[in-house]
C-alpha cells in the first residue's frame, strides 16, 4: 500500500546494515518529488521553520506507529495529530463528472501548512479506514521502515524480503552455524 503517510514517514532512510541514515527532508530535490507525487503544489521550498515542523509532523507519526505495536496511541499524540490536521481550513464543493456527483474538498490556501494536514490526513485515514495493526516497522532494527502489512496471515516482519528479510536470515544462520566455518 503506497501512502502519502508513508513515504513522508520513510523519508528518514537507514541503510538496512546500519551503515548510514539520510534524511531526505532536508534534500530539495527529495521535496520536489515528493510534491510532484502525490498532486501537491506549493510555492517555494519551505523556510527553516516549516522545515523542523516537517521533521516534527515525521517524528510524530513515527512515534504513533511505535505506540500502535505495544497497543494503543497516546492522547496527546491524537491531540497532536488533530493540530495538524486543523492546519488546513477548506471548503467543499459538489463536482459532475463521468462517473455522477461526487464531494471535493477544497483547501482555502496550498501552502505547506496544506502539506502537512494531508499527510496527516492520510494518516488518519489508515488508521480511521484500514486495520491499524497491520501498520509496521521494520524488524530490522537498522532499517526501521515502515509499511503497511498486506499478507494474508499479517505476520510480515520486514520491509523488503531481498534486504532485510535475507540479511537477518543470513545472520541467523551465521550464528547458528559459527563453529562450523
Amino acid at each position: 500500500m503506497d501512502t502519502i503517510c508513508l513515504d513522508f514517514i520513510n523519508s528518514e532512510f537507514r541503510d538496512f546494515r546500519g551503515r548510514w541514515v539520510r534524511d531526505d527532508l532536508q534534500q530539495p530535490g527529495w521535496l520536489e518529488q515528493f510534491l510532484v507525487k502525490w498532486g501537491l503544489q506549493v510555492d517555494g521550498p519551505p523556510d527553516a521553520a516549516t522545515q523542523t515542523t516537517l521533521v516534527a509532523l515525521r517524528t510524530l507519526l513515527r512515534s504513533m506507529i511505535e505506540a500502535l505495536v505495544e497497543g494503543q496511541i497516546a492522547d496527546h499524540d491524537q491531540a497532536a495529530l488533530n493540530a495538524v490536521l486543523l492546519k488546513m481550513p477548506l471548503n467543499r464543493r459538489l463536482m459532475k463528472d463521468t462517473e455522477g456527483y461526487r464531494l471535493e474538498m477544497v483547501p482555502l490556501k496550498k501552502d505547506w501548512d496544506w502539506v502537512q494536514a494531508e499527510v496527516a490526513a492520510s494518516f488518519a485515514h489508515l488508521l480511521a479506514d484500514q486495520d491499524p495493526r497491520r501498520l509496521k516497522m521494520c524488524a530490522n532494527t537498522n532499517c526501521r521502515w515502515v509499511f503497511y502489512d498486506e499478507s494474508k496471515s499479517r505476520t510480515r516482519l520486514y520491509c523488503t524480503p531481498d534486504k532485510c528479510a535475507n540479511l537477518l536470515k543470513a545472520r541467523r544462520f551465521r550464528a547458528r552455524h559459527k563453529n562450523n566455518f
